[in-house]
């Protein structure tokens, strides 16, 4: 049973996903701090999953799927609530959507090889950058429920831009892996 723990770690993250979405859209300060934790949980959850495979070691081909996919579904879905809500421009949204759908596509490409590929550093990186950038937006929009006036909007836009020249530095990262993949 232990050998399934971290998939199913990574599996809560597209489970719960919905639910942290619809507190955060529900737009109370009860639901916003619930759908805080909620995603603070599920974060914690990415870093668990691949640090006790590897502990144990019990890393898997599904493993090394389903993990990248997990986090593509839920900072995909946020980031497309930021974009509706206009907290993030759309040319950061669409850099990250690019970016995530040459990733699935290498994936794709590898296992029709018979490969899985693993996540490198720049995708962690990316993965990192996009958590802390999401729980920021969510601190920010409790912290608006609050009389603290701070910067919000530009506090925002330059995290997302962060974000977005790690997602770009990934992007060029994995790009050799089309290439590579399709010698075999």
């Amino acid at each position: 049973m232990i050998k399934h723990i971290p998939n199913l770690l990574s599996l809560s993250r597209i489970v719960l996903s919905p639910l942290v979405i619809f507190l955060y859209l529900y737009n109370s300060y009860t639901t916003v701090i619930i759908a805080f934790i909620m995603l603070i949980l599920l974060e914690i959850t990415d870093a668990l999953d691949g640090a006790m495979a590897r502990k144990l070691n019990i890393v898997s081909d599904m493993g090394k799927v389903l993990d990248p996919y997990a986090d593509t579904i839920l900072h995909l879905v946020l980031f497309t609530i930021f974009l509706y809500e206009g907290s993030m421009p759309i040319w950061m949204f669409l850099v990250a959507l690019y970016r995530d759908m040459l990733s699935i596509f290498i994936r794709i490409l590898s296992g029709l090889s018979g490969l899985a590929v693993a996540a490198k550093f720049s995708g962690k990186l990316k993965t990192f950058s996009r958590a802390f950038a999401v729980i920021l937006v969510f601190f920010i929009k409790i912290l608006k429920y609050t009389s603290i006036e701070l910067p919000y909007d530009s506090i925002i836009y330059y995290t997302f831009l962060v974000v977005t020249i790690i997602t770009i530095y990934s992007f060029f990262d994995y790009l050799p892996l089309i290439f590579k993949k399709n010698k075999n």
